[in-house]
């Protein structure tokens, strides 16, 4: 979803928000919610609480589309909405966030850099699709899920060996396919 590729502009999603269009509102959740979801991810870490996160944006989008209107770039106000929403919702777990979590700055550096993130685990999550089952597994564990690799062996039932050479297989597959400054950790 780059500022380029979007199909509608701020009014033309009041419009329809007010309107209670239809497949204007399915459009924009077909075009938005995987991103969305991959930037509730990152900030709360947890695949269920981000699939609602992004649901319950929809739905006050919906819900609230009479009253609502969007007057910039729709991108950055959806992507400033599901940012505030996992903020709010991390504040009411009482999880220990950073102020550099709390201070997030609505500017354009700070969108670019988003944008280019959520592009990231976007590509990164097609190119997935092309490594075993098993080594994908693994990645995804290690990767996004944050496990250590004893953890890893431990839930899979395998040695620790296996993981790092599943880790180490996915790593160089992954290399090659991704460019150099889309870096791995």
């Amino acid at each position: 979803m780059t500022k380029d590729a979007f199909p509608f502009t701020g009014a033309e999603i009041t419009k329809a928000l007010n309107n209670q269009d239809v497949s204007v509102f399915r459009q924009l959740y077909d075009t938005c919610s995987e991103e969305l979801y991959l930037l509730a991810y990152r900030w709360v870490k947890d695949s269920s609480l981000a699939k609602d996160l992004v649901h319950n944006l929809f739905v006050h989008l919906w819900e609230k589309g009479t009253t609502i209107t969007i007057t910039g770039n729709v991108p950055h106000y959806l992507y400033r909405a599901i940012t505030n929403q996992a903020i709010n919702e991390l504040k009411r777990r009482k999880r220990q966030v950073g102020e550099d979590i709390l201070q997030f700055q609505s500017d354009h550096s700070s969108f670019y850099e988003t944008a280019d993130y959520i592009l990231l685990q976007k590509e990164l999550m097609q190119h997935l699709q092309s490594l075993p089952p098993r080594c994908r597994e693994i990645f995804i564990l290690s990767r996004i899920r944050e496990l250590e690799p004893a953890e890893i062996a431990e839930k899979l039932d395998i040695s620790l060996n296996t993981v790092y050479f599943q880790l180490s297989t996915a790593l160089k597959t992954l290399r090659q396919i991704l460019p150099v400054k889309k870096s791995l950790r």
